[in-house]
């Protein structure tokens, strides 16, 4: 087991996974600083992902409202289905920008 990248342990602020010891060079790369990583476009792509899943889980509760409310009524649930299921194919688009994002962002480092 290699002992010159233990593990230390951080203050309440940040994690402790990736923190290595001081002698290793890391002190000034923690989570905190993890969060400029991503180019703009990986943020855009990410910012309309969350968007797109806060939506998506609204219309879950919507539509366990109405299906509370009157099982009978099945127009105002087939519409809810059908722009979760939008929401759906948004997401799965939006997951292939994502990586097709990220795999630019590797290029322009140099690492593929």
């Amino acid at each position: 087991m290699e002992t010159g990248n233990q593990l230390k342990v951080v203050a309440a602020l940040e994690c402790d996974c990736c923190v290595l010891a001081e002698d290793a060079g890391s002190r000034d790369y923690g989570c905190a600083q993890r969060g400029t990583v991503f180019t703009e476009r990986e943020q855009r792509v990410l910012k309309r992902i969350r968007e797109a899943s806060a939506h998506a889980g609204l219309l879950r509760e919507r539509i366990k409202v109405i299906e509370g409310e009157s099982p009978v009524d099945t127009g105002a649930r087939e519409a809810a289905r059908e722009e979760y299921e939008r929401l759906r194919a948004l997401r799965s688009e939006l997951e292939k920008e994502r990586v097709a994002a990220a795999e630019e962002r590797m290029r322009l480092l140099g690492h593929a």
